[in-house]
């Protein structure tokens, strides 16, 4: 049986790297259509627990494993890990199956 694979992201943006993040975000978008996975960003409009709430969640579905770790293993995305690295400054991803 073949799962679909969500990654979930959420993460809070680093105010000083502007363009760092402007750059990550819509490269990754690009590299995520390659291998067609569907990103959906949410807009964070209250925190529920504790007082800081991120500033970014995006879910992604990925049309099986393969996608993802075409994904990751690719030379390209390694190339964005420097401006993902500078873009936020907390960042969490949650990877589960979908039947």
């Amino acid at each position: 049986m073949n799962f679909k694979i969500i990654l979930i992201i959420i993460a809070f943006v680093n105010l000083n790297e502007k363009e760092a993040f402007e750059y990550y975000t819509s490269q990754i978008r690009a590299k995520y259509e390659l291998v067609d996975a569907k990103p959906v960003k949410y807009p964070i409009k209250h925190g529920v627990i504790g007082k800081e709430k991120p500033d970014f969640i995006m879910v992604v579905e990925f049309p099986n494993q393969e996608a993802l770790e075409q994904l990751f293993n690719s030379e390209d995305y390694k190339k964005l890990i420097p401006y993902r690295k500078k873009a936020f400054t907390d960042l969490k991803v949650f990877i589960s199956e979908k039947q």
